[in-house]
């Protein structure tokens, strides 16, 4: 479903999208990029229909249709974007194109640059190593018995964990007897605003130390 999904944005793209090679500015190449815009969004809200369809407990009937499509200008829209040594550097969108008028004569122009140089991400002095083998495990156990209904809710199995009921707030002797097991207060915490009571907790004590 998912590559079907990128093939059909790709083909969108690609059956609408136009590139116009506008020279240099500075060191920079400039392309204009142009679309019309209903076409576009009709094969582009075609892509996203055709997935929406296909997802358990969704209908057709819930789309809204062509008449999505009414309020999407039926004219060509453009953007330039400029390039250096391959990467975009800025993307500059003129704002006035949604004007009622096709012949306007003022111009707002939106440019948006785009650095690549981000800065290095640290952890926090008190973060703790995750074991990525035992997180996988806790999904697994929180996952177990859980069924997805035809009508798109999930009913409670053999997990006992509901996904739209809150938990009950953990008491104070339920924290001190799961940080018994080695499960300390913020990680249970945090699961029991996830919606898992203290028994769901408590099983997956394993898991978590």
């Amino acid at each position: 479903m998912l590559q079907h999904f990128c093939d059909s944005v790709k083909g969108a793209i690609s059956d609408n999208v136009t590139l116009k090679d506008l020279g240099k500015t500075g060191d920079t190449d400039v392309i204009r990029v142009s679309a019309p815009a209903r076409p576009l969004v009709k094969s582009l809200y075609e892509s996203f229909s055709k997935v929406a369809e296909d997802l358990p407990g969704r209908s057709a009937r819930n789309l809204p249709g062509d008449r999505a499509l009414d309020g999407v200008p039926n004219r060509n829209f453009h953007a330039d974007v400029q390039l250096k040594d391959g990467r975009a550097q800025a993307i500059t969108f003129d704002l006035a194109q949604f004007a009622d008028q096709d012949g306007w004569a003022t111009h707002l122009p939106l440019r948006i640059g785009i650095s690549g140089e981000g800065q290095a991400v640290t952890a926090p002095a008190d973060a703790v190593d995750l074991d990525l083998g035992k997180f996988q495990d806790m999904l697994a156990a929180m996952d177990e018995g859980s069924d997805f209904e035809d009508d798109g809710d999930f009913s409670t199995g053999g997990s006992g964990i509901d996904s739209y009921a809150p938990a009950l707030p953990l008491t104070a002797s339920e924290y001190a007897q799961l940080e018994a097991l080695g499960i300390d207060r913020k990680t249970a915490e945090e699961l029991n605003r996830e919606g898992l009571g203290f028994a769901q907790i408590k099983a997956l004590g394993p898991e978590l130390t």
